[in-house]
C-alpha cells in the first residue's frame, strides 16, 4: 500500500504479522514530522519503505528511504522489541538523525553547483570583455593613422589647426597631428595629456 506523506512516497509492508490500522496511523503520525525534514530538492525523488515483520517471537521494524536521483546511499535502520510504538519511536529518532546528515550533504552539493555556475558565467563574461577590448583597441589604432599632411606651416599654426580640428570633432582630443615645416621636415605633435604636447621630428 503506497501513500504520500509531506510530498514523500510511503509504502508499508508486512511479513509474518498483520499491521493493524493503529500501528499504521501511529507510524504515519510519527514520521510525518520526520519526513518533512527531507530537503525540497530531494523529496520528489525519495521513497520511504516501512517493513513490519515477525521472526520467531521477535517483532522487527525496518525503515529505508531511497533517492532515485543524485548519488545518495539509501537511509536505513531497524529496531526490534515487543511494543510496536517503541519500535517506531526508535526508528523515527535514528531516521531523523540520518536525514539531517543527508540534508547537510545535499546543501553542500547545491553550494558547489552554484559556485560552478558562477565560475562558468564569470569566464564567459571575461571572454566577452576581452573581445570588446580587442575591438576598441583596433578602432583606436585606426583612428591614430587617419591623419593628413597639409602644406608647410609653422609649429604655432600646426597647434592652432590641431585645436581647431578638435573643436570640429566636438572637443574630442586628437592623439597626434602631423605636419611639414618650412625646412621640409615632417614633424609629429603628440598629445601626452590634456595640457601637455610633445613634438617629434621624423628623420628621412
Amino acid at each position: 500500500m503506497e501513500e504520500l506523506i509531506n510530498g514523500v512516497k510511503l509504502e508499508i509492508l508486512s511479513k509474518n504479522v498483520d499491521i493493524t490500522d493503529y500501528i499504521k496511523q501511529y507510524f504515519i503520525e510519527k514520521f510525518s514530522k520526520v519526513l518533512s525534514r527531507i530537503p525540497e530538492g530531494i523529496k520528489e525523488n525519495a521513497k520511504t519503505y516501512f517493513i513490519y515483520k515477525k521472526e520467531g517471537k521477535e517483532k522487527i521494524g525496518e525503515v529505508m528511504i531511497t533517492v532515485s536521483k543524485r548519488n545518495f546511499p539509501p537511509i536505513y535502520t531497524s529496531e526490534s522489541g515487543d511494543d510496536p510504538r517503541l519500535i517506531i519511536d526508535k526508528l523515527a529518532y535514528e531516521i531523523e538523525r540520518q536525514i539531517d546528515k543527508l540534508k547537510t550533504e545535499f546543501e553542500k552539493q547545491v553550494r558547489e553547483e552554484m559556485k560552478t555556475k558562477r565560475d562558468i558565467s564569470q569566464e564567459e563574461t571575461e571572454e566577452i570583455e576581452e573581445e570588446d577590448t580587442s575591438e576598441e583597441e583596433l578602432e583606436t589604432k585606426i583612428e591614430k593613422i587617419q591623419v593628413r599632411i597639409e602644406k608647410p606651416i609653422t609649429l604655432d599654426d600646426a597647434i592652432a589647426l590641431m585645436k581647431e580640428s578638435e573643436k570640429k570633432k566636438g572637443g574630442k582630443k586628437l592623439p597626434i597631428f602631423i605636419f611639414n615645416d618650412f625646412d621640409g621636415k615632417t614633424k609629429v605633435i603628440f598629445r601626452q595629456s590634456k595640457e601637455k604636447l610633445i613634438l617629434f621630428e621624423i628623420e628621412k
